[in-house]
């Protein structure tokens, strides 16, 4: 007996649902939730993986991962955020890095403890085709010090062989500031007052 089209559709419909419900009992068993998004802002999907306290991931201190892909399917942007343990420990709660051809920058997001210590918000690395790092900004608090004379943030460049070799400091729309010890010292008797 021949098996007609509108059968042979429905097993091919009921082997999607199996396989599909295996998948989703798969990611139930080991914790994890996986959603899908369509349609984000770079014409593709964004996939959102979040993981449970007995998930590898969650051990390492990962609480959950955004990833957002082109119309193409390729990987431009993955934000992983810290576990609460995670971020007390390491000064961040979230990172985000771009992928923009063969270039790539990644973003730390500091939690408000480590900020207070370190004097930045943010740290944005710049990588190269190579994948070495060529720039970092960090971007200040604007309870700092020094962002209250002005500097928005600071901006180191590197060599090729990681070494630093020029640092500046800047403001908002990117004029370059120049604070000596003086304006220091000024600006902290100022406050002593």
């Amino acid at each position: 007996m021949a098996l007609e089209s509108g059968s042979e559709e429905d097993m091919k419909t009921t082997g999607y649902f199996a396989m599909v419900l295996l998948l989703c009992l798969t990611a139930t068993a080991f914790g994890k939730e996986e959603s899908i998004l369509k349609d984000n802002e770079y014409g593709g999907i964004t996939k959102v993986v979040t993981f449970s306290e007995k998930d590898a991931e969650h051990k390492k201190g990962i609480k959950k991962v955004v990833t957002a892909y082109d119309e193409i399917k390729n990987k431009i942007m993955v934000e992983v955020y810290a576990t609460k343990t995670h971020s007390e420990k390491e000064g961040w709660d979230k990172t985000t890095t771009y992928y923009w051809g063969e270039t790539s920058i990644g973003e730390v997001h500091s939690t408000d403890s480590h900020s207070e210590v370190y004097g930045f918000d943010k740290m944005v690395n710049f990588y190269d085709q190579n994948n070495l790092l060529y720039k970092r900004e960090y971007y200040l608090r604007k309870e700092s010090v020094v962002a209250k004379l002005g500097v928005y943030k600071r901006v180191v460049h590197y060599d090729n062989n990681g070494r630093k070799t020029e640092s500046e400091d800047l403001d908002r729309v990117g004029n370059v500031i120049k604070i000596t010890l003086e304006d220091y010292k000024r600006f902290k008797k100022s406050k002593g007052r």
